[in-house]
């Protein structure tokens, strides 16, 4: 049974092509044409995620949604998972598509990835749009928007183990934060998601995004840019 992302897509006339791009193939999905929209995805998903913004096609935008590698239908890389390399990834589909005015719109891990490709690869981009997203999820003295306070090197450690022995378990925790109200059908299109996700890539890539820190490549940003925080987000603190 197609989900309720499937079937957007295919009312959209949604291409899904398989990308040589360094060394690896990656999954692209494409909708549209017009103005490049390119949409990097959050942790344990991927491209497909985007769907609800697939209405952006008929206002002259053409959809660009990578699968990054152990996510959605792209293979496990043979690179180390790291934030690093998905920036890297993000640098060559740019070249490979000769992408040129792009905004660059990333959700949650994506985010991170959209903030070192912004600061590394301005010349190409247009706007940078983020969503969901701390430049600094682990906690630290001093900074006030961690993914939690209460967050430690154990709990960290003991997060990992969960998603390495139970991947099914821990999305199913994962996905219950992730939704304000409850949506039957989005959560099921995004449990999908989850489902395709390789646990050993996942928990490589949730700890690097712990050691990740973009403070500095935002001070740096050049381009117009809009952070998006969900109002109602029970992922990150709420601010006056």
């Amino acid at each position: 049974m197609q989900s309720v992302f499937d079937q957007a897509w295919a009312a959209f006339n949604g291409n899904h092509d398989a990308l040589p791009l360094g060394g690896e193939t990656i999954s692209v999905h494409r909708a549209g044409s017009g103005r490049p929209l390119l949409c990097v995805h959050g942790w344990a998903m991927g491209g497909l995620s985007f769907a609800p913004k697939l209405a952006l096609v008929d206002h002259g935008f053409e959809i660009i949604a990578p699968d990054l590698p152990g996510f959605g239908d792209s293979a496990v890389s043979r690179a180390a998972p790291t934030i690093e390399s998905m920036v890297g990834l993000i640098q060559d589909l740019i070249l490979a598509f000769d992408l040129v005015d792009v905004t660059l719109i990333g959700w949650s891990m994506g985010a991170s990835v959209a903030w070192h490709a912004a600061a590394a690869t301005p010349s190409r981009l247009r706007a940078l749009v983020s969503i969901d997203m701390s430049p600094r999820v682990a906690p630290e003295d001093g900074w006030s928007f961690p993914l939690s306070s209460g967050m430690t090197r154990e709990t960290i450690e003991l997060a990992v183990q969960a998603m390495r022995n139970d991947w099914s378990g821990y999305c199913d925790l994962f996905l219950d934060r992730i939704l304000a109200e409850p949506n039957e059908e989005v959560r099921m299109a995004l449990a999908a998601l989850a489902a395709q996700a390789d646990p050993d890539t996942a928990s490589r890539a949730w700890l690097s995004l712990m050691q990740f820190d973009a403070r500095a490549e935002l001070a740096k940003t050049l381009i117009p840019a809009l952070a998006i925080q969900g109002g109602r987000s029970a992922l990150y603190p709420q601010t006056v």
